[in-house]
């Protein structure tokens, strides 16, 4: 019966290592993300970390660590804790006291200018809120979510 019991802490111990090496091993592939944009003369190699996020009214997930994404320190503000621009879908994402909201349709005139506002808050009040509707605008998918 001891014999028995040493063999199965064995074959337990030996399942623990495989889970950890198996997790170790997913983790490093999951941290090791690069796009790769190939170019006549030269190659670029683009790194990022993904960070999926829930947008509020949206069904997928969206990864606003994509380099698509141009990201705004909002730090200065109290209420607005962060805000992305994908440029090329005209698309807005912003973090408002912990939750992802998104406008479509928005004009680069309006993220340069909401950029550059002494108020991020009151800038989003006056001129973003309430706008860019993205039940009446496209709204982008992004597919490798």
């Amino acid at each position: 019966m001891k014999k028995f019991s040493l063999t199965i802490k064995k074959i337990f111990s030996l399942i623990i290592v495989i889970l950890l090496l198996f997790s170790y091993i997913t983790d490093i592939k999951c941290q090791d993300n690069t796009i790769s944009e190939v170019q006549p003369e030269q190659q670029e190699e683009i790194t990022f970390k993904h960070n999926y996020i829930k947008v509020k009214y949206r069904e997928d997930l969206v990864d606003i660590g994509n380099p698509r994404f141009e990201y705004l320190d909002t730090s200065r503000s109290s209420f607005i804790r962060g805000a992305w621009y994908d440029e090329d879908n005209n698309y807005m994402i912003i973090n408002l006291k912990g939750t992802y909201y998104h406008y479509c349709g928005l004009p680069l005139k309006i993220w340069i200018d909401f950029k550059r506002a002494d108020s991020f808050g009151t800038y989003y009040n006056k001129y973003i809120k309430g706008n860019y509707d993205c039940r009446c605008n496209y709204v982008p998918w992004y597919k490798d979510n």
